[in-house]
């Protein structure tokens, strides 16, 4: 444990850290179709355009430094809505994407203003907890409004008969070159020589998933994507949508019945095969978050894998993998970064924090805030880390890990999500 003193002087340093990293790298002007932007970028060498999750951790965190700038990042994210509804994963606002990489991006064309793909769809979610920041009800009604057209088009186009989204890609779980998509995918994998012809089958298919379907190609079901989108209707809920707090309710049964491994206590991708995808995730403790998760699968989350030393807990959690998987790596390739494959991300921390605090376990949540406070002090806003040891790898600047001042701040006052 830690005297107070310290913590506190450990977080107010890392809150300030925050304020000036957000105001770095926030980018605003006019688009090349003529639209007002303002958002975060990840990392201004690395990551310069506005990508669908990242930008909404960006306004989690923005809602506790400034809310007014939390709403311009969930404004420029809608603002790139199609009329049918779809938010694309990235967005290039003020140039298209780099010549280099556009073999290797989800779009149709490289002119396109966004990619073909989705992202963990939370938007709800993070609209209603800076809503609840701002209370202004215009832009609670702007955020239902987007929402309601987003979750639509995911109906749509993207759930089965089960009740699930599907993925059509594995970077729509944002966790692109996990080791979960080695064997379904082998050398087309992310980062292995066939990736571009993975990218490139996709496009020539119109990322449609029934032609994907159809064509036998990859197609998963995954529990962060489907716990994301429960968490957004939750969100909903919140923001006054009439049977939203029930769909959540409906989806979160679905991952049960559909992707939970009763035999290994945890949940999983399930394939284009039917079979679950090898590979104990962390997509697969995130449902953890989930208020209408069974009390036996929560407990069973938290006990056998998320507060296990040998598996998600760590000196320095939350790892991409467990540390027990054979698949587990604890750095990221280095010469070729092969990402998710072991090190912690600042993007598990939202998810787990609020199951430990809906679940009672509020002094563990309090150490893993202090273990990412402390590193984020010793180390710098590093992309990912060495859930072993701490070292800070990837981006330098990496404005993700400025949602460490909301994962303090829930520990006084808990996310929505946590008192519905």
């Amino acid at each position: 444990m830690h005297d107070a003193a310290p913590v506190s002087d450990v977080r107010n340093r890392v809150r300030d850290g925050v304020g000036a990293l957000l105001a770095a790298n926030w980018r605003e002007g006019i688009s090349r179709s003529g639209a007002q932007y303002g958002y975060t970028c990840p990392d201004g060498e690395k990551y310069p355009y506005q990508w669908f999750w990242d930008s909404l951790m960006h306004s989690l965190a923005w809602a506790q430094i400034d809310p007014a700038r939390a709403a311009t990042e969930l404004r420029s994210l809608v603002a790139a809505q199609t009329p049918n509804g779809f938010i694309g994963h990235t967005i290039f606002w003020h140039e298209p994407v780099r010549l280099a990489r556009a073999a290797f991006y989800n779009v149709r064309r490289r002119s396109d203003l966004t990619t073909a793909t989705i992202q963990p769809p939370f938007l709800g979610w993070a609209w209603a907890e800076v809503a609840a920041r701002l209370d202004d009800p215009g832009f609670a009604a702007e955020g239902r409004a987007a929402t309601v057209r987003y979750h639509a088009w995911l109906e749509r186009e993207r759930m089965g008969a089960d009740g699930l989204i599907t993925v059509i890609l594995p970077d729509e779980t944002g966790c692109d070159a996990s080791p979960v998509f080695a064997e379904p995918l082998g050398w087309q994998a992310h980062g292995g020589p066939g990736f571009a012809v993975l990218v490139h089958r996709a496009r020539r298919l119109g990322f449609s998933l029934d032609r994907i379907r159809a064509a036998g190609a990859f197609h998963a079901e995954c529990p962060l994507v489907n716990t994301a989108w429960a968490l957004g209707y939750l969100g909903l809920a919140h923001l006054g949508e009439p049977g939203a707090r029930e769909r959540a309710r409906e989806i979160t049964m679905s991952l049960v019945d559909r992707l939970w491994d009763d035999h290994a206590g945890i949940f999983r991708l399930r394939g284009p095969d039917g079979q679950f995808l090898v590979g104990d995730a962390w997509m697969g403790i995130v449902p953890i978050a989930l208020p209408d998760l069974p009390p036996q699968i929560a407990t069973r989350l938290i006990d056998e894998w998320i507060l296990a030393p040998d598996r998600f807990w760590p000196a320095h959690p939350v790892p991409s993998m467990s540390v027990s998987d054979p698949l587990f790596r604890r750095d990221d390739g280095r010469v070729i970064p092969q990402y998710w494959q072991g090190p912690s991300w600042p993007f598990s921390p939202p998810f787990v924090i609020p199951g430990l605090l809906r679940t009672g376990h509020h002094a563990e949540a309090a150490i893993l805030v202090a273990r990412i406070e402390e590193r984020l002090d010793a180390q710098g806003f590093r992309e990912y880390t060495d859930p072993l040891d701490g070292t800070g790898m990837g981006a330098r600047a990496f404005s993700c890990q400025a949602v460490a001042v909301t994962l303090a701040a829930w520990l006084e006052r808990p996310p929505i999500i946590v008192t519905t």
